[in-house]
C-alpha cells in the first residue's frame, strides 16, 4: 500500500505517518494523512483503503504512545516524542 522505496534510505510505514502528522501541529484526521500521503505518491492505490490502513496506523502508534488522540478525533505526535 505505501509506495516502494525509489531512493534513499528505507523508512517504515510508521515513521512515515509519524513524520507526516508532526508537519500538522494543530493535529490531522487519518483521512487528511492519508490523502496526503496519496496525493505526495508515498501511498498507492484508492483512498479508502489507504485510509483504512492509516486508522490501523494510528490504532497502534497510539498504543505505543508515539501519538495521541485528541477530543475531536484528530491525532498528533505525542508531547514527550515531538
Amino acid at each position: 500500500m505505501f509506495a516502494p522505496l525509489r531512493r534513499g534510505v528505507p523508512i517504515s510505514p510508521e515513521s512515515r505517518v509519524v513524520a507526516l502528522l508532526g508537519s500538522h501541529p494543530a493535529g490531522a484526521t487519518a483521512a487528511a494523512l492519508a490523502d496526503e500521503l496519496l496525493r505526495v505518491g508515498s501511498a498507492v492505490g484508492t483512498r479508502a483503503p489507504v485510509v483504512r490502513r492509516v486508522e490501523a496506523l494510528l490504532d497502534e502508534l497510539e498504543q505505543r504512545a508515539r501519538v495521541e488522540r485528541i477530543p475531536d478525533g484528530r491525532y498528533r505526535v505525542s508531547q514527550g516524542r515531538a
